[in-house]
């Protein structure tokens, strides 16, 4: 402002010299044509009322003159203070608070972990294979909403998250597993499962996310790999229960394909709960892993083994074990396999594994991994080549 005062200053004592000097030059013309005019209050300097219109006029030709020379005229302001204008959004919420809406204007609602919120999510980020409407505890009638990071953010890390929507209205935001918005576990890829079942057997309904993400780094990092979040319902808030949440994510190998039933029958095994007499989570075409490049670019491996197997009415196994040689294409296989699967174990011997070979097939059922070990193999004495089903094959990958 001191700066503003004085060039005013300066530039009225200068104006002022004009009309003394005009006065004497037939001023009175002048007088005679201009319009009177309240004189403006300047207690620095004197004011003549007969010149004023002149001095307007030369300070319109001074700032005419100014522009044509690229300089900026700093027009008069008033000494008021500066008034606050609220902005734009602020009237919208005024209005949306008296309209008992919520504002949709803002930021994403849930921005605080694990609080209630209100507002509306961008239907283009929602996962809809992966968002379901269920009836979950207190929580009565909601939607699940698995709801992918903003693309706009430019964050590779940014993690996903998840909502309990009822309609428009997002009830509650789920607590993010890591920090700053990232998970911790690389880049986020898809969300492979989401499963509702009693985690801690208080008689609610948790909830159960299978994410996958991409380190990004080393041989593996543009695998994806599933990690395993639990959430335990506490009533009018969700709790991640980290501890077991690393337990049950322990147990999957990297390059599995990883089921919301495996998943469950981990949660059953590793949580303390009665021991596992309901087998059927295990049916399907289970291998010895080639390796991790093999599970998602399927090159031609050393070898093939695999064990197919069906389980009906809890633990009544059927199936078949088939090896394949890979550079002699030589195969055997022990086929209709069947027997019932107690504390984990089924037992089967076998009297021909396409070379007269015989044994014992002890099938262990593990956490996330089923072994098959030959006992007492007997080769045949006509077999000269030595191929057979023999050994040890531990299945960690489930096509």
């Amino acid at each position: 402002m001191r700066f503003k005062n004085k060039r005013r200053i300066i530039g009225m004592a200068g104006m002022m010299t004009a009309v003394i000097v005009l006065a004497g030059c037939g001023g009175c013309d002048i007088q005679n044509t201009a319009a009177p005019e309240e004189p403006e209050n300047i207690s620095q300097l004197p004011q003549d009322p007969d010149g004023e219109n002149l001095a307007e006029e030369l300070s319109q030709s001074e700032s005419a003159q100014s522009e044509q020379q690229g300089q900026f005229v700093q027009p008069e302001q008033s000494e008021q203070p500066e008034q606050l204008v609220q902005p734009e959004m602020s009237t919208r919420q005024a209005q949306s608070e008296q309209q008992g809406q919520p504002d949709q204007s803002g930021p994403l609602p849930g921005t605080e972990t694990g609080d209630r919120a209100q507002g509306r999510l961008d239907a283009d980020r929602i996962l809809e294979e992966q968002s379901f409407q269920t009836e979950l505890n207190d929580w009565g009638t909601v939607r699940f909403v698995s709801y992918e990071p903003d693309p706009a953010a430019g964050d590779p890390l940014d993690d996903v998250t998840f909502y309990l929507v009822k309609g428009e209205e997002v009830l509650y935001q789920f607590p993010q597993i890591g920090t700053n918005g990232e998970s911790g576990y690389g880049m986020y890829y898809d969300v492979k499962f989401v499963l509702f079942t009693d985690t801690n057997a208080d008689g609610k309904e948790d909830v159960v996310i299978g994410v996958e993400y991409m380190t990004g780094a080393g041989s593996q990092g543009a695998i994806p790999h599933v990690v395993v979040r639990i959430y335990e319902d506490q009533g009018d808030y969700f709790t991640y229960n980290e501890g077991f949440s690393d337990t049950v994510n322990e147990y999957l190998p990297w390059e599995s394909n990883v089921l919301a039933r495996d998943v469950k029958r981990l949660i059953q095994l590793t949580g303390g709960k009665e021991p596992l007499t309901d087998y059927e989570s295990y049916s399907g075409k289970w291998r010895v892993s080639t390796g991790f490049i093999a599970a998602y670019e399927d090159p031609s491996p050393v070898s093939r083994n695999e064990l197919t197997c069906s389980i009906r009415n809890g633990n009544e196994f059927s199936g078949s074990l088939f090896t394949e040689q890979g550079m002699t294409e030589r195969f055997a296989s022990v086929d209709d396999i069947a027997g019932t699967i107690e504390k984990g174990e089924l037992f089967y011997e076998f009297e021909d594994d396409g070379w007269g070979g015989t044994g014992t097939l002890h099938i262990t059922f593990l956490p996330n991994q089923i072994n098959v070990d030959v006992l007492n193999y007997q080769m045949a004495e006509e077999n000269v080549i030595g191929y057979g089903i023999s050994g040890n094959y531990e299945m960690t990958v489930r096509e």
